[in-house]
């Protein structure tokens, strides 16, 4: 399994399980941030996360969804 650090920009810890999730999306957001979207392979969790500029501030979460059984 790929090791990964916490603000990895690709890889992201899974909310759910725990797992890697990929970003599977990146956009523009207002006041110069960036919304991110991670989606667990395990589990489909999908996590979407308002990611300021300054490498301090911590993510925000700001949509989760599990996948539809």
């Amino acid at each position: 399994m790929r090791s990964y650090h916490h603000r990895d920009y690709f890889f992201h810890p899974c909310q759910a399980c725990g797992a890697v999730a990929n970003l599977t999306r990146n956009t523009p957001a207002a006041g110069g941030s960036e919304r991110r979207t991670y989606e667990c392979r395990r589990c489909g969790q999908v996590n979407i996360y308002d990611v300021a500029p300054e490498a301090g501030t911590p993510w925000t979460v700001i949509d989760q969804s599990s996948p539809v059984s």
